[in-house]
């Protein structure tokens, strides 16, 4: 009978207006959670974070104690979490599913913003929303108010992810930014997992590999199974939380906040002096733990004079070894670092000093002036890099493999234009040598895929730098071509023949002028025929207006006619088209100005924030409508910029 009467209270309870909230508490603990680690550095002393769990009192601070092998530690000073600037982050995570649609969305909303409100100034929350899928709504941050307005924009709709959902709250722990927060996760849903991934024993595993505190709450429905939210609250240490009713939700939360805040800071001096393992040991009420670090005890120092000897002895420092996250040790950095330099220096070397007795002429120039002097061309010098067999071997190798494919015509061509004393294979292999420096670097710091990303893009980087050499020299041979032709048009005035006012032209003119136009003479006198050889120098520099030249030359050569006056006709002419080369570029400086300015603004925009406020970019990286909005902005900015280049570029 009294069951009875007991069941139909309940019921009309639940009718009336729901049950109370409901939390599961599990049995009262003591954990340290840090010590004298990279987030809390103190000068000296010995810094601890302790936790205390399923507290059935209030916390009192005073009746903590801490012993070093046994030993009570001195200097104690102990600080609750509220009054600490140790930073908290708190990852919330809410069900948007369409079982959560009305009155449970609603509830949900009101509560997160009020745990939002209540967060000191050094906090960080994270808002992640799951139904379809798992959304990073906001990464961590401590703008309240930028929070809020995230919290009023959570629509309900879809099915449910809760297992994607909590392995997605523990990854956003792995961000540089999040890594001097201590972890907890708040995870709210309202029905069982229907669409992820990953299954709950993967989400169990995730929590339990990881240092993040989760706590489960559950808003219980008649058909609702909460035992998955107790299996990730029971494997994150944390608090299993239920209600049928959603206006406790905030109650639950308050909770939690409250769980969260049974948090102590220890500052002390250790009495151990000498180097070693020590034992820390808590205790509160009766609740104990331990844990062993080493240290390296007292440093102490000794000064000798010519008086009394004084010995000095600093205040007891006490260090904790941290396992760091380098993927290396420094003595293997130090090593790649070292080996990296070495032959980055080596290629510096052989790329400046690798031709002996050598001007501005080029590779091909010498070894035809060889043929002018008294040796035969077979006792001509090696160079710096053939005298040595292994890198003979491999530049020969390369050069082998790029002439295979036809592209060795092309490298050679490219090499020339930038005016580099290089053969193909010697490049091929400085610019393999100084992209592998720079793909180890990476991969010893970053891992194999940036180191391979680090290799393609140094070489990439290398060709762009070939090609824009080759680029300056062409304009610098273009910008002299006019004053080159009169040159050679009062020789022949003067009464120069053709190959004699090429002579002049290559001991008169500057560079890169003057070097073609020597290499020109050499070719000339070993029995080429003038014509091929200018037109040798229009395959070298690719100046179509050479080419121009050259034909009139042909033409001229052919039908008859005054030379002097077809080149002082053609070096009016070009100075024309560059007179109005110049009108133009004046004229469409506004227009390539911006093209500069708006494809370069969102590039330093994102650095900026990147650099000031980190977390206002993070919801952009980190979820897929983020990355896919960049993506399309990268397209639409690159599709614009090339839309302004062809307005402002006006071929004369």
């Amino acid at each position: 009978m009294r069951r009875t009467l007991v069941s139909l209270v309940a019921l009309v309870a639940l009718v009336l207006g729901g049950l109370p909230a409901y939390a599961q508490v599990g049995q009262s603990e003591v954990e340290i959670v840090d010590i004298n680690g990279s987030r809390y550095p103190d000068g000296g002393q010995t810094t601890m974070v302790i936790e205390l769990r399923n507290l059935p009192t209030d916390l009192d601070p005073s009746q903590l104690e801490i012993t070093a092998n046994g030993e009570p530690v001195t200097d104690l000073e102990v600080t609750p979490l509220v009054d600490s600037s140790l930073p908290v982050g708190v990852v919330l995570a809410i069900d948007a599913s369409g079982s959560m649609s009305g009155g449970p969305i609603e509830a949900a909303k009101a509560a997160a913003k009020d745990f939002v409100s209540q967060a000191r100034p050094e906090d960080r929350i994270a808002l992640i929303t799951f139904a379809d899928e798992v959304l990073v709504i906001s990464g961590f941050t401590s703008n309240t108010q930028e929070l809020i307005a995230r919290i009023d924009s959570i629509e309900a709709g879809g099915e449910t992810a809760y297992n994607d959902a909590v392995i997605k709250g523990i990854e956003l722990y792995e961000a540089a930014s999040a890594r001097n927060l201590l972890p907890n996760m708040i995870v709210l849903t309202d029905g069982e997992d229907t669409v992820s991934v990953a299954t709950l024993d993967e989400a169990v595993a995730t929590v339990a590999s990881s240092d993040v505190r989760v706590f489960g709450v559950a808003l219980e429905s008649p058909d609702f199974n909460p035992d998955p939210v107790e299996q990730i609250a029971r494997a994150g240490n944390g608090l299993f939380l239920s209600t049928p009713d959603p206006e406790e939700l905030s109650t639950l939360y308050d909770e939690i906040s409250r769980e969260i805040s049974n948090t102590l800071v220890a500052r002390f001096t250790s009495p151990i002096s000498t180097p070693g393992d020590v034992e820390f040991a808590v205790a509160y009420q009766g609740l104990t733990a331990g844990t062993t670090f080493a240290v390296s005890g007292f440093a102490t120092t000794t000064t000798a004079t010519a008086g009394p000897t004084t010995t000095t002895t600093l205040a007891p420092i006490t260090t904790i070894v941290v396992e760091g996250t380098s993927p290396l040790d420094s003595q293997t950095l130090i090593l790649i670092s070292a080996a990296g330099l070495g032959l980055t220096m080596f290629l510096f070397l052989v790329i400046l000093f690798g031709r002996e007795d050598e001007d501005d002429s080029s590779r091909f120039a010498k070894r035809l002036q060889a043929y002018g002097g008294k040796g035969r061309p077979h006792e001509e010098k090696r160079s710096f890099l053939e005298r040595i067999p292994l890198l003979s071997r491999f530049t020969e190798a390369a050069e082998e493999e790029v002439k295979k494919r036809g592209l060795l015509s092309g490298v050679n061509s490219a090499l020339e234009q930038a005016n580099i004393p290089m053969a193909p294979g010697e490049a091929i292999l400085a610019m393999i040598g100084l992209s592998a420096v720079g793909g180890v670097f990476a991969l010893a710091f970053n891992g194999l895929v940036w180191g391979l990303i680090t290799f393609a893009g140094l070489l990439i980087l290398m060709v762009f730098l070939i090609n824009f050499a080759g680029g300056r020299e062409r304009k610098n041979f273009e910008k002299q071509l006019p004053d080159t032709l009169t040159l050679m048009s009062t020789s022949l005035r003067a009464g120069y023949s053709l190959l004699q006012a090429i002579e002049a032209v290559s001991s008169e003119a500057p560079n890169p002028t003057a070097r073609e136009f020597s290499r020109a003479i050499v070719e000339a006198r070993l029995g080429r025929t003038v014509s091929d050889s200018l037109t040798g120098i229009v395959e070298r520099t690719n100046s179509a207006d050479f080419d121009w030249a050259v034909m009139a030359i042909d033409i001229q050569r052919e039908v008859g006619g005054n030379l002097s006056e077809v080149l002082e006709t053609v070096a009016e002419t070009m100075r024309a088209r560059n007179r109005l080369k110049g009108e133009i570029k004046a004229l469409t400086a506004e227009g390539r100005i911006s093209a500069i300015v708006l494809g370069s603004l969102p590039l330093f925009l994102f650095a900026f924030l990147w650099f000031s406020n980190r977390d206002y970019l993070l919801p952009l990286i980190e979820s897929e409508f983020g990355l896919m909005a960049m993506g399309v902005g990268v397209m639409l900015m690159t599709a614009g910029v090339l839309w302004l280049k062809k307005i402002v570029n006006i071929e004369v």
